[in-house]
């Protein structure tokens, strides 16, 4: 199948990129020290991408760059295939990305281009390469998903994208919680004892089948959020949506002895919960943003839930 001229923009631990949108992501582990994201096109590997963080040190990408290709040409070898490597295409300069940065290809049948990168800031190592066939433009789309490729946030918000789904955190937020799921996506962040929380259901058109939106709503929350708030909403328009603005007092705050108790061990009052559900008829999915949160945070409540974008086209 030709890759369209079409975009997706992918983040994960503050690296993002963007990459032909009929490329699927089929893997992603690690974290923010250690990470790897695989796409794929129909079985087929597109681009690979794996990070890892440099503690301390000196890092010589020659050096990096000259074992990283000798353990790929051992493994096409090994696979009985004549291999071919090529060194400095100046695919992108260190004026483009800002970093110190070597590139390079490979033949085995196919054709791979790769990048490796350290970045000064961050101190992250990154290596990323992109594969095809001769007939196929891979050169041009290495350039374009290496020039998109950034390893942190610019700012104090870091975006992250997978799946369709798109949001915004505060950078120093961590994340705990993970369900993926192909009828449910769930992330929850944390930083103290504050979490935000960005979820997407589908299809909608199941879900909703002879429910209301306030019935699902008590199963997107979830017992954990349910048990601990009493919960207010009123329907409102999200983007053009149906939905729901939803708030909530921790229940504790009713109990004499439960403020008393937490008097003595913190000066801070319990958090109030801060909600969004909605639906979305372009896409047919039901999104949630979700926040527990602290008097000192509760600031950063409306940038986060408007940044979860639904239908909209998810493009760097």
């Amino acid at each position: 199948m030709p890759t369209t001229g079409s975009h997706q923009l992918v983040g994960w631990m503050g690296v993002t990129l963007s990459v032909p949108e009929n490329w699927d992501l089929v893997q992603v582990k690690g974290n923010r020290f250690d990470g790897y994201l695989r796409f794929e096109e129909e079985g087929l590997l597109r681009c690979e991408v794996q990070w890892t963080l440099v503690s301390a040190g000196r890092v010589v990408l020659d050096e990096q760059v000259d074992r990283y290709l000798q353990s790929l040409e051992q493994l096409l070898r090994k696979q009985g295939k004549t291999v071919t490597v090529r060194r400095n295409l100046h695919l992108v300069s260190r004026r483009q990305v800002k970093r110190n940065v070597r590139d390079f290809q490979w033949q085995a049948g196919q054709v791979g281009y790769g990048m490796m990168w350290f970045c000064e800031e961050c101190r992250k190592a990154l290596v990323a390469q992109v594969i095809g066939y001769d007939h196929e433009p891979v050169r041009q789309w290495a350039q374009q998903v290496f020039l998109s490729l950034s390893d942190h946030a610019d700012g104090d918000w870091e975006t992250w994208a997978l799946y369709g789904l798109r949001f915004e955190v505060p950078v120093g937020w961590q994340l705990g919680a993970t369900e993926l799921t192909p009828g449910k996506i769930r992330l929850t962040f944390r930083l103290g004892d504050d979490t935000l929380t960005v979820a997407r259901f589908g299809p909608a058109s199941v879900l909703l089948k002879g429910k209301a939106l306030e019935e699902f709503a008590v199963q997107a929350l979830g017992d954990e959020i349910v048990k601990q708030f009493v919960i207010h909403y009123r329907m409102e328009r999200f983007k053009g949506h149906e939905g729901m603005e939803l708030v909530g007092k921790d229940k504790r705050g009713t109990s004499p002895l439960q403020v008393f108790l937490r008097r003595l061990r913190t000066a801070a009052p319990f958090p109030r919960f801060f909600g969004r559900l909605w639906h979305c008829e372009e896409s047919n999915r039901l999104y949630l943003a979700a926040g527990s949160l602290s008097p000192e945070q509760e600031q950063i409540w409306e940038r986060f839930a408007n940044s979860v974008r639904c239908h909209e086209r998810n493009e760097k």
